[in-house]
């Protein structure tokens, strides 16, 4: 047991040395995160601000499970860490381009979404080649899941430690419902994303960019997929859910009415426009995800 604790211990403070190497070599490189030109004035403060800490979150939960979790090396956390991979490659492209561009968007939303849709079929197409065949509604519902999945804890990422303070959350709920490697796992995670969060909580030294937002939507996704139970991504990501359905419905009404539901979307932000700091708005947050964890463990 006295060895189980020392391995969480070292799994915390590689994620905070991981991170912090990268934020001094964003800092020499000046590689900083374009802000969006409509976003809230408070935003532009923050152009300055290293962009890509979800490659340090990536290369921490690999070092975490490769020296730490080889006792949870399984098919199954083997394929959820090929989706986180592969994922958050595809955030580090559009960073990149983004960084490249000196613009806030790198890869265009259709370009995105079709790489994310063949990445999506690609890694179910995996996942039935090592745990048995799967119906077409089902591989259609699995890469529904993990494409929205991971746009929208990308559309969440919009304040500092909000995605990660979630996430964190989240991945309790997965604790109280995932068999005994998903709850090693979700621990594990949760470590690296502490480390990741002294970062990123407000004032953000270092965002985790779409490298860290998309991974860990399709974690999310991955883990639910592999406890055949994506419908716990429901009471759990209902943050997100909510984020997501905000930026819906602003569009379709705008396109109807040529009005604005809310005064800026996701739902983050129209908060924001009301007046609320970013730290109000994140405790709020965390306290809804709180909630419907709860939900979860009494349920």
């Amino acid at each position: 047991m006295m060895m189980l604790y020392l391995n969480f211990i070292f799994i915390f403070f590689i994620s905070i040395g991981m991170q912090y190497g990268l934020l001094v070599l964003c800092r020499y490189f000046k590689l900083y995160q374009p802000i969006y030109g409509l976003s809230p004035k408070t935003h532009q403060l923050k152009a300055d601000t290293p962009s890509l800490g979800g490659v340090g979150i990536l290369l921490s939960l690999w070092c975490a499970w490769l020296f730490y979790g080889m006792h949870i090396f399984s098919n199954t956390i083997f394929w959820i860490m090929l989706v986180v991979t592969l994922f958050s490659l595809l955030g580090m492209l559009d960073d990149g381009f983004s960084l490249l561009r000196r613009h806030n968007q790198g890869l265009s939303s259709k370009q995105k979404f079709l790489l994310q849709l063949i990445l999506s079929l690609i890694l179910i197409g995996f996942y039935a080649y090592l745990f048995g065949e799967l119906s077409f509604w089902s591989i259609c519902l699995y890469s529904f899941v993990m494409v929205g999945s991971s746009n929208a804890t990308n559309l969440t990422d919009g304040l500092d430690g909000l995605l990660v303070s979630c996430s964190m959350i989240t991945l309790c709920g997965f604790f109280f419902v995932g068999n005994s490697e998903i709850q090693y796992f979700s621990i594990m995670v949760s470590l690296v994303l502490f480390g990741f969060f002294l970062f990123n909580r407000y004032p953000a030294k270092l965002f985790m960019g779409d490298s860290g937002s998309l991974g860990i939507g399709a974690l999310f996704a991955a883990m639910a997929i592999s406890m055949e139970n994506v419908w716990i991504l429901i009471p759990l990501g209902a943050v997100y859910i909510l984020e997501t359905v905000s930026v819906i419905l602003q569009v379709i009404y705008f396109k109807w009415k040529r009005k604005r539901i809310f005064l800026m979307t996701p739902l983050h932000h129209h908060f924001e426009l009301l007046g609320l700091s970013e730290v109000r708005i994140v405790q709020l947050f965390s306290i809804l995800s709180f909630l419907c964890l709860m939900v979860i463990v009494v349920f």
